[in-house]
């Protein structure tokens, strides 16, 4: 049984005539005669009732007709899996970043499944200054992160694709009504908090700011072990931080952290890359990231 005969079915119960049916295929009335005969011994049962007009549904043809359609639609999508197989498009592909980090990175997600159904994604939150890491050790297939939390791996690909601001981050209960103006206020009343990492050029700018713009000659810092220790201290109101703005959306469910948006006197934006190794472990991953290079091209070219 294929797909091709099973639309012969289809047509020739569609037309009840198999010159009509034979017409609209380009082939002979005996050859279509013969598939059909051969689908009937395949089956075990009679389709047809045959005369010399007409061509009527048995009572076994008509239920085979109930599901004739369904079946070719599965048969359809198992042909297409297949295929994509064979380019490596099938299967999971393992993706992560610390939040929903610009349109690009969302909108890869919706075409990519629009592309390949048949792939799995895996989209999962991890710490943005250990995605690298993950990345090297074939944790996650493909990786979205910032350009500064990045290391020095050569057999990883880092493309950009997009840019983020920053945030300050500070406990709502230490700070109600916390603003630009009441900046000043939490340098001078509490220590930076920050996460284990080699700081960027663009942090110790932010860092002069702060400074200049609070009227304090140094700002204490503190080093913690992971983005998520970074919040919960500032939570508790140990500390204030500065953190890329996408991250303080996907934490804004965090009880007692307001955030402050800097300006562009504070630093200017962050770029947004995307980590994969090179050479791409497979067509599935080569797809995906086609899709995100098509999508980030206007922001490449600039």
């Amino acid at each position: 049984m294929n797909l091709e005969t099973l639309q012969y079915f289809q047509y020739i119960a569609k037309y009840k005539n198999v010159t009509k049916a034979a017409k609209h295929f380009y082939i002979s009335q005996s050859t279509l005669s013969r598939q059909i005969m051969a689908l009937e011994d395949e089956l075990g049962a009679q389709l047809f009732i045959r005369n010399n007009k007409n061509m009527e549904l048995t009572e076994a043809g008509k239920v085979f007709m109930n599901d004739c359609d369904l079946f070719i639609k599965h048969m359809e999508v198992i042909t297409k899996n297949v295929q994509a197989a064979a380019c490596g498009n099938f299967g999971t592909l393992r993706i992560t970043s610390p939040g929903e980090l610009c349109k690009t990175f969302y909108d890869s997600l919706l075409l990519f499944q629009k592309r390949y159904p048949s792939v799995q994604l895996v989209v999962e939150a991890y710490d943005f200054s250990e995605i690298p890491t993950a990345i090297q050790h074939g944790v996650y297939n493909v990786g979205f992160t910032f350009d500064f939390a990045t290391a020095d791996y050569e057999e990883i690909e880092s493309v950009p694709i997009g840019t983020d601001d920053f945030s300050l981050a500070v406990s709502s209960k230490a700070f109600p009504d916390s603003s630009i103006k009441s900046i000043p206020k939490i340098v001078k009343s509490l220590p930076l908090v920050l996460p284990y990492y080699t700081e960027p050029p663009f942090l110790k700018r932010i860092i002069h700011e702060l400074q200049s713009y609070s009227g304090v000659k140094k700002i204490h810092t503190n080093y913690v072990n992971t983005t998520d220790s970074v919040m919960l201290d500032v939570s508790l109101g140990l500390g204030f931080s500065i953190i890329p703005t996408c991250v303080s959306k996907s934490k804004s469910d965090m009880e007692n952290i307001s955030y402050i948006k800097l300006d562009d006197k504070f630093v200017n934006n962050g770029t947004i890359v995307m980590l994969y190794k090179k050479p791409a472990s497979s067509e599935l991953v080569n797809s995906f990231v086609d899709i995100v290079k098509e999508l980030s091209d206007d922001f490449s070219k600039s």
